[in-house]
């Protein structure tokens, strides 16, 4: 556990510049501790490293705020409480809208769906497998692990025996040529 007397000695006559230091050397130490206080709110691996990065900037953009640098390590903990809490209250504002929207659209045919929708499903789905195929091997297991399995990127990087950049590497320009090969399928008409 830190504590204040671990942070560089900031007085009130110190820059914001040193006050920035000791912030990038606090979210440093406190990093994993941070993610694992994260991961307890929202329960979404790949929602911790966005989460994390929402506090890593607003600790950088506010850090001229912090008056005690002896608060510094509670003012880090309430801001990703907050980030947390603004991404739950997020969710769940999404979830009533869909189940609002759902709520309201009449049923029509098979789950829902005119049979136009259905047949223009069955087509995309159709073109999503041929995009997939085009994929480079690396790129479509990787892809595939995420999608059907609902692998995090770290049991990806696990099943694939390469490291978790790799895997991330792989889904940002698989997913990139699949939205290309996909353009090019459907004509641009997802």
């Amino acid at each position: 556990m830190t504590s204040a007397l671990d942070l560089p000695a900031v007085d009130a006559g110190t820059g914001v510049g040193d006050l920035a230091r000791a912030a990038i050397e606090l979210l440093s130490r406190e990093e994993s501790i941070l993610r694992r206080v994260i991961a307890r709110y929202v329960r979404d691996t790949h929602v911790v490293d966005d989460l994390f990065q929402e506090v890593s900037l607003k600790v950088l953009r506010r850090i001229e705020s912090v008056r005690d640098p002896a608060t510094l390590r509670g003012w880090l903990y309430q801001l990703a409480r907050n980030a947390c809490l603004d991404w739950l209250r997020h969710q769940e504002r999404q979830r009533a809208s869909a189940d609002s929207a759902i709520a309201e659209r009449p049923a029509v045919g098979d789950l829902g769906r005119s049979p136009l929708d259905q047949v223009l499903s069955a087509e995309r789905v159709e073109a999503v497998r041929r995009a997939l195929d085009q994929l480079p091997v690396s790129q479509r297991q990787a892809i595939k692990l995420r999608i059907e399995e609902g692998l995090d990127h770290e049991a990806i990087a696990a099943r694939l025996g390469i490291s978790r950049q790799a895997v991330e590497v792989r889904l940002c320009r698989g997913r990139s040529a699949l939205k290309e090969k996909l353009d090019a399928i459907l004509g641009g008409d997802l």
